[in-house]
């Protein structure tokens, strides 16, 4: 059954005139908007934009958008399968360096006519039934890591080998000696990758990308262009050739400033990020992560950048180059990078203006944090002021805080189940009939979502200290790995004990709790007992009292206090629990009402709840109110929101679906109200039903069509039948 079908819909009121009237800025697509928009934070320009070769660039963009999401990169998979024996027959700790240096030595340099920047993979649809699968001790990665790029544009990687031989020297151990040997052996392969990468953009007609590849990222970064085909290359070297998902290069617009003063022309800067964002597409391709993905190694990867924020005397950092990315993405056009904006009460207003302008022009593709809240969560919780304020972004809602975070779990981030926990706290609290059904059941789902954390994270637990020497390239991303000659892998990292639970069906949890005060407590037509009887039945022979439930019970997202702060109630009993079970565990838990793409497969598992939702149907996501749930306006919705108890979580979702696009300064006006309440993270998608509906109908003229999809963006046509259905299904505004 399609997410949401059996759901009824609601057209919310007074919402056209008060968000989409847009006399400033009309209404216009991602494929319309005018180029080279400028506002402020205007640095030196001395040339047009009407200069760029926009057709090589446009060239680019259109082969991304017909590329073969079926093609993985053949020759990575090849090489590793054909020299599969021969990396067996190799000790186990040899196996890596073997593998990393294979590949940077055998890979093909490929450069398109149209590239200004250099680093692509060889393509072709991958010809064995079987994947080919990672060998022990050999290449990759969990990723999820933030590139240490301001070191390597300062110093390059050949300054980080000359620590780890100073390092090696003074420890003089096995192990020290071991570390500094596959360092080296890792630098040594990425130079001589780079030097045949320069042969050929030479021999291809590029010789500014040459003369760039033969001194980064070895060496110290030069000028704009040499500072971003170095991120670039080592942006795609982790990705595609450690092979895993979500490195991302961090505060990106705050390490490449000063390059970017240096250049005196405005129009080439601009030229060169477009031309740098492109890059990042190539990655990914055009799927979905989870449906028809790409076959590479990173995964079903996004790209991430972070903007903007503040430093730590609290100032705010946004600034020309961060308005030339907004500019930059505007004329690319495509899904990746996700620009994650830090934002928040106390900014600039030309720093609100820039956020609304982002909005406006690229909607699906931004992702709005609220660095207060994020700031202030991460010093509650112990986290060094420095780290603290230097956070950045790895996935669309995961914060991680550059070479000082690496989960040594098996998994990173922990989706939880909770409505599954919700469920069962209801039927155990129904036992009990005849006691305060609301707080019996919070008090059970904090009991049940302890328990299920406790016992998750001893059964998950993996050695931390293994007694093979281990290396992974990501310790050079770590300044402790550095100066200890250790893996990240056998504790070299200070790193914080750190790990991420993400819970799920807030919106239903507080719609049910508030069925139940309402049935059972204030109306009294039924007993605890006979409700739960009555889900468990999935409604058979009460249709007419679902429907009731569904149609006018007070739900959350309407801007009602009551069930608002059941929702609240309902996610601090969660986040005490997985406080509760970080003491115990000794990891520092950090918290999310947040869903990503789970909540449909958490939902078919689960059975009938109080609000009305049929077993099997999804749960809300992220902080969203269920399907068609929310009536009224978003200052409604924000209002609920805001209620949540969101100073206690590390990040979160709320994604907004509005039918008509709103100028730049109503967008700016809509973000600042809704940071300004307490919220957390907000993400648009701009398109309405009936567009939605004849993509469905006529993928092929609506290819470039951009949705939010959670965290991150996708084209709508790449998406599964069902996964189209929910986003169509999201309330429109």
């Amino acid at each position: 059954m399609p997410p949401g079908s059996r759901r009824r819909s609601f057209t919310p009121k007074n919402t056209a005139t008060s968000w989409c009237a847009s006399a400033a800025i009309p209404t216009t697509s991602r494929d319309s908007l005018p180029p080279c928009r400028r506002k402020s934070f205007n640095g030196p320009n001395t040339r047009s934009c009407d200069q760029m070769d926009t057709g090589a660039l446009e060239r680019l963009r259109e082969k991304i958008l017909a590329s073969d999401n079926r093609a993985c990169f053949i020759e990575r998979e090849t090489l590793l399968r054909d020299h599969a024996e021969q990396t067996l027959a190799l000790p186990e700790e040899e196996r890596y360096l073997f593998e990393f240096e294979l590949l940077l030595g055998r890979l093909s340099t490929p450069v398109d006519p149209d590239d200004r920047f250099a680093g692509r993979m060889a393509e072709a649809r991958w010809p064995h039934p079987e994947p080919f699968t990672r060998i022990p001790g050999g290449i990759g990665s969990e990723g999820h890591i933030t590139l240490p790029m301001p070191e390597i544009l300062a110093k390059g990687l050949d300054g980080i080998a000359a620590e780890v031989s100073a390092g090696a020297a003074r420890i003089d151990t096995p192990e020290a000696r071991f570390f500094e040997r596959n360092a080296l052996g890792c630098i040594a392969a990425i130079r001589g990758f780079c030097n045949r990468y320069a042969d050929a953009a030479e021999a291809a007609g590029k010789p500014e990308a040459a003369a760039a590849l033969r001194q980064v990222p070895c060496g110290p970064a030069y000028d704009l262009f040499s500072a971003l085909q170095s991120v670039w290359i080592m942006q795609f070297i982790t990705s595609t050739v450690c092979g895993a998902r979500d490195f991302a290069p961090g505060r990106i617009d705050r390490y490449l400033l000063h390059f970017f003063r240096a250049e005196p022309d405005r129009g080439r800067a601009l030229e060169l990020l477009a031309f740098f964002l492109v890059k990042f597409n190539e990655i990914t391709g055009t799927a979905t992560d989870n449906f028809e993905q790409k076959p590479i190694p990173c995964t079903s990867s996004k790209q991430y950048l972070t903007l903007g924020g503040r430093n730590a005397a609290g100032e705010w950092e946004f600034n020309a180059l961060t308005a030339l990315f907004v500019e930059a993405a505007e004329l690319v056009r495509l899904p990746q990078p996700t620009l994650n904006f830090r934002i928040g009460p106390g900014m600039p207003e030309e720093a609100w203006q820039l956020a609304g302008r982002a909005a406006h022009g690229l909607d699906a593709q931004c992702n709005f944090f609220n660095d207060l809240l994020i700031v202030n969560k991460l010093l509650g919780s112990g986290i060094l002021p420095e780290d603290a304020w230097n956070y950045a972004f790895t996935a669309c809602n995961r914060v991680d805080l550059p070479g000082r975070l690496y989960n040594i779990m098996r998994r990173i981030d922990v989706f939880d189940n909770s409505f599954e926990y919700f469920r069962e706290a209801l039927f155990s609290a129904a036992e009990q009939d005849g006691t305060p059904p609301v707080e019996t059941t919070l008090d059970e789902l904090r009991r049940i979502a302890e328990e299920r954390m406790l016992a998750d994270i001893r059964e998950n637990r993996v050695a931390v200290y293994s007694e093979r020497f281990t290396f992974r390239f990501e310790s050079l991303f770590f300044a402790s790995c550095i100066q200890s000659c250790r893996d990240i892998c056998r504790m070299g990292a200070e790193n914080y004990r750190w790990m991420h639970r993400m819970f799920s069906g807030i919106a239903n949890m507080a719609d049910s709790l508030a069925a139940v005060e309402r049935l059972v407590v204030r109306e009294k037509r039924l007993t605890f007992r006979e409700l739960a009887e009555l889900l468990e039945a999935d409604f058979s022979g009460a249709e007419v009292l679902r429907e009731e439930i569904v149609n006018r019970f007070p739900k959350y997202g309407n801007g009602e206090p009551g069930v608002d702060a059941l929702a609240a109630a309902a996610a601090d009993a969660l986040i005490d629990a997985a406080e509760s079970a970080g003491r115990k565990t000794g990891f520092l838990m950090m918290p999310s009402i947040y869903s990503l793409t789970h909540h449909a497969r958490f939902g078919s598992t689960v059975g009938a709840t109080p609000d009305g939702r049929h077993a099997g149907e999804p749960v809300s996501e992220n902080q969203s109110p269920g399907h068609g749930a929310d009536r009224e306006s978003p200052t409604a919705l924000f209002a609920s929101v805001s209620r949540l108890p969101l100073r206690r979580c590390i990040c979160g979702g709320l994604n907004l679906k509005l039918g008509c696009r709103p100028s730049a300064d109503r967008f700016a006006a809509m973000l600042r109200s809704f940071f300004e309440l307490g919220g957390l993270h907000i993400g648009f998608t701009v398109v309405n039903r009936r567009t939605l509906e004849a993509a469905r109908r006529n993928p092929e003229e609506y290819r470039t069509l951009l949705i939010r999809k959670t965290g991150f963006s996708e084209f709508f046509t790449s998406l599964s039948p069902a996964e189209q259905q929910e986003i169509i299904d999201r309330t429109e505004y």
